[in-house]
C-alpha cells in the first residue's frame, strides 16, 4: 500500500477557484464523504468562518451547496454537496481512498490518500496537470487500524457505517432510523443512542486531527 500527502499552499491556489474559500473561511475540515458520484460528493464538513462570514456565504460558492445543518450538539457541522473538480478527482479515482479528515487551513489545502502504487501515481500525475500542488510526499505504509474506527466502539461503528451505507445522511434521507434499527434487530431508541454517540465521537476525532 502507498500513501501520498498532497499540499496546496495559498500561493498555489491563488489563481484557482479554490481561492474563493479564503474569502469565507479560516479553516475547513472535511470529516466524511457520505455519497460519491462522478458529478459530486456529499460531505460532512466543519467550517470556521472569517469574521462577518456565515454559512450563507459558504453556500454562495459555485461548487458548494449546503444541504443540511446538523443538530446543535454537533456545533457547526453541516452536510454539503461538493462539485469541485479536485474533490471529484480525489474521490472517484479507482483504487485510492481519501483519508479523513482533509483540511483547508489559512488558504492552503492538504489531502492524504492511500491506495495501490499505480493508482497513487496516476492521481499525482493528474493533480499536477489539473492543479499543480506545492508539495507531494509519498511513502509506503503497512496496514494500520483505521483511525476513525479506532475512535468508536464496535457498536457505534456498526451503526454509523450502516447509516452511511444506506443513505441516512442524504437529503432527503434514503432510509429511516427505524429501518436501520430493524436491520440490526434492535430498538429504535437503542440505535439512536448508538448513532448519536458515534456522530459525537466522529466530530471529536476530527477535532483531534487538527
Amino acid at each position: 500500500m502507498r500513501e501520498v500527502s498532497v499540499t496546496w499552499t495559498r500561493d498555489s491556489l491563488a489563481e484557482t477557484d479554490l481561492s474563493l474559500l479564503d474569502d469565507v473561511l479560516e479553516q475547513l475540515t472535511f470529516v466524511a464523504n457520505l455519497l460519491i458520484t462522478p458529478e459530486g460528493v456529499r460531505q460532512i464538513i466543519i467550517p470556521v468562518y472569517r469574521e462577518g462570514k456565515s454559512v450563507d456565504d459558504l453556500n454562495e460558492l459555485p461548487y458548494i451547496d449546503v444541504e443540511q445543518r446538523l443538530s446543535e450538539r454537533e456545533s457547526e457541522a453541516i452536510v454539503v454537496w461538493n462539485t469541485h473538480a479536485l474533490v471529484c478527482l480525489a474521490s472517484t479515482t479507482e483504487n485510492i481512498h481519501v483519508i479523513p479528515p482533509a483540511e483547508y487551513i489559512d488558504g492552503g489545502l492538504t489531502l492524504t490518500l492511500r491506495g495501490i502504487p499505480k493508482a497513487i501515481s496516476n492521481f499525482v500525475k493528474l493533480s499536477k496537470v489539473f492543479l499543480a500542488p506545492a508539495e507531494i510526499r509519498v511513502s509506503d505504509v503497512r496496514s494500520q487500524e483505521n483511525g476513525l474506527q479506532a475512535a468508536l466502539t464496535a457498536r457505534q461503528f456498526e451503526c454509523y457505517s450502516l447509516a452511511l451505507k444506506h443513505g441516512y445522511y442524504q437529503q432527503p434521507k434514503a432510509i429511516t432510523m427505524q429501518a436501520l434499527a430493524d436491520i440490526l434487530e434492535i430498538a429504535r431508541s437503542t440505535f439512536q443512542e448508538h448513532l448519536q454517540s458515534a456522530e459525537q465521537a466522529v466530530l471529536l476525532w476530527a477535532g483531534d486531527q487538527v
